[in-house]
């Protein structure tokens, strides 16, 4: 049973919750789908909050989501703490999105409880895909840099791609994780150490601290990953500052930039992330090249410079051709 204590009056809100479409659907028996499957929704986990229970999602959900719902729900419940909710509706190539629904983390610290969902939607409103989003702005910053329809759509992808990534970190979805990093996949980890102290003072006050790089494959990789998520009941990974670059010349790779947040049930890190995506096959790209960096060294924040980087890596198609 969940120790949360809420007022008669904040139970009621809660109850309450409305999902409204503003814009983006024509039809109106499909608007009226989508805004009701995600209001049960949103009612069933404040529902399932209060009553220390499981959501009771019956049809509103596909298998696929249901299961997503559940390994989110197991590391951490969740509620809605708005009673009505104003968005739009986009369209996807394989059905409809809707994005920027508040919820209240419950397992979460305080710093990490206010997240909001994005839904993705089968072509008639049942919703498919669970994930947490990234921020709003960020979100229209990197849509808004599109140079062709080909780069928006994949875009949307990569975004799409990056909350995945993202949400099976809190949900502890090692298959998926599995799934989307190349099998020669090159992975690279930081970590900040202190130089020894030169016999010679005047040195002694010249970068105590050094970062030392090693590399890793993709199963050293996710035998790692296996034991953390065993290790840790709550995860909640926060990606802050994308930043998403088309290669110049191979323009199926893309560069994704970002500052991330590691809060765990006992450890707690802030650093760079760098991925190279391979969008060869356009609907499921795969992670080539992963790097994180410590957003800090000697006490100041690494330099973008010094943050790995599309130009760090010599790309040859014998690298992207798994």
């Amino acid at each position: 049973m969940f120790s949360l204590l809420f007022s008669l009056a904040g139970y009621a809100q809660l109850e309450q919750t409305k999902v409204v479409i503003t814009d983006g659907l024509e039809n109106g028996d499909l608007k009226k789908s989508i805004e009701q499957n995600i209001t049960d929704f949103l009612v069933a986990c404040n529902e399932a909050v209060m009553n220390g229970e499981k959501p009771d999602v019956k049809d509103m959900l596909t298998s696929d989501a249901r299961k997503s719902l559940k390994a989110m729900w197991k590391t951490s419940p969740m509620s809605c703490p708005v009673s009505k909710i104003e968005e739009i509706c986009l369209k996807t190539p394989n059905g409809y999105q809707v994005r920027n629904i508040p919820i209240t983390m419950m397992a979460a610290d305080e710093e990490g409880k206010d997240q909001e969902l994005v839904f993705n939607l089968t072509q008639t409103g049942i919703i498919d895909d669970i994930s947490i989003a990234i921020e709003e702005n960020k979100y229209k910053e990197i849509m808004a840099e599109h140079e062709t329809v080909e780069d928006l759509f994949r875009r949307q992808v990569i975004v799409d791609f990056v909350e995945n990534y993202r949400t099976s970190y809190n949900r502890k979805d090692l298959k998926y994780i599995e799934s989307v990093f190349s099998d020669n996949a090159l992975i690279i980890t930081g970590k900040v150490i202190r130089v020894k102290p030169n016999s010679d003072y005047a040195m002694r006050s010249l970068s105590p601290e050094k970062i030392v790089y090693q590399k890793r494959t993709k199963a050293e990789y996710i035998a790692n990953l296996k034991k953390v998520f065993a290790s840790n009941k709550y995860l909640n990974v926060v990606f802050d500052e994308v930043e998403v670059i088309q290669h110049p010349k191979l323009t199926d790779i893309y560069g994704v930039t970002l500052k991330q947040e590691w809060n765990s049930s006992n450890y707690r890190d802030v650093g760079f992330v760098f991925l190279m995506i391979d969008f060869q096959d356009e609907l499921h790209p795969l992670i080539q090249v992963r790097t994180w960096q410590p957003e800090k060294l000697n006490g100041k924040i690494l330099a973008r410079d010094e943050v790995f980087n599309l130009g760090d890596f010599d790309i040859v198609r014998s690298l992207v051709n798994d």
